[in-house]
């Protein structure tokens, strides 16, 4: 090896950048198929032979390629999409870098034939040779062909034989090929695709423009079972912090429909399939409350943001993004996602105070992250009750006056048993909510907080948003501490505690939203105002068994504090008695 420093061969360097961007024939179907979008086509074709190891050809009907640009498009470092650094921080486009064709064609056959749209003739380039280089310098010829271009690359990697050595079997290779078309499809709803391998029609996607059109399309790529047990979303906000306007749309399966593994978990940021650890993490956290051990949701998500507010030039395959404001963006992420998940299974007997105050508030249902996921109860949270012990408080103890737990007999209520001397049987029914609802009354404490672990957004009209942060400082001193994101937006950062009260829970929108119905009638607010809005922003999840002990260990204290007549006057809307004979009348 020489120890002196010397430039590389044109040819060497294209093979040492192929190596990053061509990785197998896959690679070439998605750079082509993105140059195709690229130049506004809507009906593309790919056809494919051995897997792509003897051809791989898309045709498009895009713009086309000009004819003194044939050459160019062909060499590094060229493209038609960006010529300053502000273009780069603001990139639309998906094939960008002006390597893919050059790479390319240094590792096989390539030809290129095009026509532009007013244009009365087709040209066509051959960068192709039989020997081992490239001829970078080529001059088009006339040729025959419609409006668009078609990109033919045969025999890859034939001069590179090591790279040729490390490919797979045909149905592996082409196997890869189906996943790429399968994303872009499922992103680019405006075009037509039809693929064939050799010379087989295997997919024919018509363009799919109105909704039913994409559902379509999402059955024919996923599965009618994923429609049939898919929510949509439909997740946006104005003025987040300075990012502008930022909106999540798509469908991803309900709680109860899982897979084993991850391979229906597809994600766009403008139009560009990602895997991005920030966005997983909040997908995961989203469902994390829902989902069996080791299984997997699924989704198709859309994520449309101002460009200026993400670089998607850090990886050579573009398959990774950075976020200006990372943060943010989880968080929006993981709102939308909740609110989809949980905010239509909101029951109006259990939760009637919380659905009263939410419904005096004027809102606007497009910014409402509503994080109502006590409503949804699955199978693995249940099994998990009955072993789980998270509450090690001495205060947990049998409770002397409402007996032993039973379990939650339905959401929202405990049923506990108590046998007296003579040996009679009580049963008690307790309402969950009312009694957290009533205990928090009796326990809150001004001044702690519990600062959240995912802090939520909260939107509402700017007026709204300005009163409430007059009192800013104030609602700090209580525990409650706001954040401003935006003219229309806020971040609660954190909470007062309710660390005493088992599985209780603050619905955040509808505390700003109960804050703002007592700030109207009130030139001030004071402890009181504050404790009523968390009584009825309170939700709860289902309680497992030492929880219901708690609970009801915790209400025994307050009747023995205060005692039972004073408390008493609660009994008709906290619990209810059943003895045999009322248990008799009810069941004859």
């Amino acid at each position: 090896m020489s120890s002196r420093i010397k430039p590389l061969s044109l040819q060497l360097a294209n093979q040492i950048a192929a190596g990053e961007v061509v990785e197998r024939p896959s690679s070439v179907v998605k750079e082509g198929l993105e140059n195709a979008i690229d130049a506004h086509s809507n009906q593309i074709q790919i056809d494919i032979e051995e897997g792509g190891r003897a051809l791989i050809r898309i045709i498009d009907n895009g713009e086309g390629i000009n004819k003194d640009d044939l050459a160019l498009a062909v060499t590094r470092h060229a493209t038609s999409k960006l010529t300053t650094l502000n273009e780069l921080e603001q990139m639309m486009s998906l094939g960008f870098r002006g390597e893919a064709l050059a790479s390319i064609s240094a590792v096989s056959r390539l030809s290129l034939k095009s026509k532009l749209i007013n244009n009365d003739h087709a040209w066509k380039i051959n960068t192709g040779t039989d020997n081992d280089f490239t001829d970078y310098y080529a001059l088009p010829e006339p040729t025959a062909h419609p409006q668009g271009t078609t990109l033919e690359v045969r025999d890859l990697f034939f001069n590179t034989p090591a790279r040729r050595k490390f490919m797979r079997t045909v149905k592996t290779e082409f196997k890869h090929i189906d996943d790429i078309i399968k994303r872009i499809a499922l992103s680019q709803f405006e075009i037509g695709f039809k693929l064939t391998h050799n010379k087989k029609l295997l997919k024919n996607l018509p363009k799919a423009v109105t909704e039913k059109a994409r559902l379509q399309r999402i059955s024919t790529l996923f599965s009618a079972d994923f429609i049939d047990n898919a929510k949509t979303v439909d997740f946006s906000a104005k003025h987040l912090s300075d990012m502008g306007e930022i909106r999540l749309w798509g469908w991803i399966s309900q709680p109860q429909w899982h897979r084993k593994q991850s391979d229906w978990q597809f994600f766009y940021v403008n139009g560009r399939y990602i895997k991005d650890k920030l966005i997983y993490h909040a997908l995961r956290q989203a469902y994390q409350e829902c989902l069996p051990d080791e299984s997997y949701s699924a989704y198709l998500l859309y994520l449309e943001i101002d460009p200026q507010q993400v670089d998607v030039n850090v990886h050579p395959t573009k398959h990774e993004v950075r976020f200006r404001q990372t943060r943010l963006v989880h968080d929006f992420i993981y709102s939308g996602l909740k609110e989809a998940l949980f905010s239509e299974q909101v029951s109006s007997n259990d939760q009637s105070s919380v659905m009263k105050s939410h419904e005096q508030q004027p809102h606007n249902n497009s910014h409402q992250p509503l994080v109502n996921d006590h409503h949804y109860y699955p199978q693995k949270k249940i099994n998990q009750y009955q072993v789980a012990e998270p509450f090690t408080s001495p205060q947990v103890k049998q409770s002397l006056c409402f007996g032993t737990s039973l379990g939650c007999m339905i959401p929202n209520y405990v049923m506990s048993q108590v046998i007296n001397n003579e040996k009679n049987t009580q049963i008690f029914i307790i309402n969950v909510i009312r009694t957290q609802q009533f205990l928090l009354k009796q326990l809150f404490q001004s001044g702690q907080s519990h600062s959240l672990l995912i802090p939520e957004t909260v939107s509402d009209t700017s007026q709204h948003i300005t009163l409430i942060l007059t009192y800013q400082s104030k609602l700090k001193q209580w525990g409650l501490e706001l954040d401003q994101l935006g003219e229309d937006s806020i971040m609660v950062r954190s909470l007062p505690s309710l660390y005493k009260i088992p599985s209780c829970k603050i619905n955040t929108t509808l505390l700003i939203r109960s804050l703002l119905g007592i700030m109207k009638d009130k030139k001030d607010l004071c402890e009181v105002d504050i404790m009523t809005a968390l009584v009825n922003a309170i939700y709860s999840k289902i309680l497992m068994v030492s929880e219901q002990t708690l609970l009801l260990s915790l209400l025994t204290q307050q009747i023995d504090q205060q005692g039972f007549e004073k408390v008493s006057q609660y009994r008709p809307r906290i619990w209810k008695i059943m003895d045999e004979s009322s248990l008799n009348t009810f069941l004859d």
